[in-house]
């Protein structure tokens, strides 16, 4: 009785082993809300924008607004992406002017795409010691409609994107996330501000997408 007890202990572990790996290799959802300090590259290693994000999953809203510490440029990044409804707008608050424009592709890396290919598993810092390392969930896959491949780094808990690398026929970007939070300090981020009223909207390219707002 006990050897068939021993038997039926290691079958269930194997099955739960079996169904924790094949579990796994599905595309997990981004938390409902997050928030942190993203940064953008090209692959040549220069910094082409770096501030702060807002993403709400469940509404498809992100709002992304550049630090502005480098004297030097003209001007800084600062919009608002509604995906669900397909617009997004530049945002100048200083002189509080608004753009709007239609946004046809729904892609970008704070969320980890339905048809994304589980590659690997790995830790960042050491695997053995506690609490010194990161277990990370390497995913790829393509985007079609803009021409581009992309790897996507999430955490194995919590599905938090911590970079991602994108290439395209326009450009190569690599985005990474920092100081990562579960919440929104201030929901009104997603709202576009008073001044924004009585923007037209003006039609973009078909590919135009949330990777066309970072460039050199």
């Amino acid at each position: 009785m006990m050897h068939a007890v021993e038997l039926f202990c290691v079958a269930f572990w194997c099955l739960c082993a079996a169904v924790w790996a094949s579990s796994s290799r599905v595309p997990c959802p981004s938390p409902s809300m997050i928030s942190g300090t993203m940064t953008v590259r090209s692959s040549d290693g220069h910094t082409i924008a770096t501030g702060e994000f807002n993403y709400d999953s469940t509404a498809k809203k992100l709002h992304f607004l550049e630090k502005n510490d480098d004297s030097n440029k003209t001007s800084h990044i600062d919009v608002l992406l509604n995906f669900e409804e397909g617009v997004f707008y530049e945002l100048d608050s200083k002189n509080e002017s608004c753009k709007k424009q239609t946004l046809k592709s729904r892609r970008h890396p704070m969320e980890l795409p339905a048809d994304a290919a589980h590659d690997s598993e790995m830790y960042l810092g050491s695997l053995t010691v506690p609490e010194q390392g990161l277990r990370l969930r390497v995913w790829t896959g393509k985007l079609p409609d803009l021409h581009a491949q992309y790897t996507m780094l999430t955490t194995s808990c919590g599905c938090l994107t911590v970079s991602c690398y994108y290439h395209s026929d326009k450009t190569n970007l690599i985005f990474s996330f920092l100081d990562v939070e579960t919440h929104v300090d201030d929901a009104h981020v997603f709202v576009p501000p008073a001044y924004c009223a009585d923007a037209v909207l003006e039609e973009s390219s078909d590919d135009h997408s949330f990777f066309d707002l970072f460039h050199d």
